[in-house]
C-alpha cells in the first residue's frame, strides 16, 4: 500500500514544478493547469493546496527567497574575518540575480516578484540587511553608528543596492564576483575592523 505523502512535502514538490514552469514561460503565460501537467498532479488536486495561480506564485516566490535568506545564513555563519563573511553572504545574493543558483530560473523570478509582489520583495531585502547589520555590528563592536551619520543598517541596505549595481555591470560572473570583493574590502577597510588574530599568536 503507497503512504500518502505529507501536505507540506506535496507543496514543496508543487512549488519546485511551478519554478520550472514560471521560469521558462513567465507569469502571464503560465496556467494553472501547465503547474499540475508538470507536477504530475489533477488541476483540482492542484486546488486543495492552492486558490489560484497568484497563490502559487507568492507561496514559490516565499520559498524561493526563504531558501536563499537561508543559504546566506549559513555562509555568513562560516569562519573568517568580516570580510570573507560579508562576501560569502552576499555572493549569495550576486549570484542569485545573476541567475547562477539552482535551477537557473530564479533571476527571472526575482523579476517577475519585484513586479507582481514587491512586498515580497522588499520583506527579502530587509531581511537580507538584516542579516548584513548584524554581521556589521557584531565585528564592530555593536554600536548603532559605524560612521557618522550612517547606522549598521544603512550601511547594509547600501551594500545591498551595491550588489544590484555590479550585478548589472557588463563582464562575466568572475569578474562581477571579483568587484563585489573589492567593495566588501573597501568597506571593511573604511570601517577600520582589525582582522582576527589566528590562534596561538603571541
Amino acid at each position: 500500500m503507497t503512504r500518502k505523502k505529507p501536505a507540506e512535502d506535496r507543496r514543496v514538490e508543487i512549488l519546485t514544478a511551478a519554478m520550472t514552469v514560471f521560469g521558462r514561460y513567465g507569469y502571464r503565460r503560465t496556467s494553472m493547469e501547465m503547474i499540475a501537467k508538470a507536477a504530475g498532479i489533477s488541476r483540482p488536486a492542484l486546488y486543495q493546496h492552492f486558490s489560484g495561480r497568484e497563490d502559487v506564485f507568492r507561496a514559490m516566490g516565499t520559498h524561493m527567497l526563504d531558501e536563499v535568506l537561508r543559504s546566506a545564513r549559513e555562509a555568513a555563519a562560516a569562519e573568517g574575518s568580516l570580510a570573507d563573511q560579508l562576501y560569502a553572504a552576499l555572493a549569495i545574493k550576486l549570484r542569485t540575480v545573476l541567475g547562477s543558483v539552482g535551477a537557473g530560473h530564479r533571476a527571472e523570478l526575482l523579476t517577475e516578484a519585484g513586479v507582481i509582489a514587491p512586498d515580497l520583495m522588499l520583506s527579502f531585502k530587509n531581511r537580507f540587511a538584516a542579516l548584513v547589520a548584524d554581521l556589521l555590528a557584531a565585528a564592530t563592536g555593536g554600536p548603532d553608528q559605524l560612521a557618522p551619520g550612517m547606522t549598521a543598517y544603512e550601511c547594509a541596505d547600501l551594500l545591498l543596492d551595491a550588489v544590484v549595481g555590479i550585478s548589472q555591470a557588463d563582464g562575466t560572473p568572475d569578474q562581477l564576483h571579483r568587484r563585489l570583493r573589492q567593495l566588501v574590502e573597501l568597506t571593511v577597510r573604511g570601517l577600520g575592523t582589525p582582522e582576527p588574530v589566528p590562534a596561538g599568536t603571541p
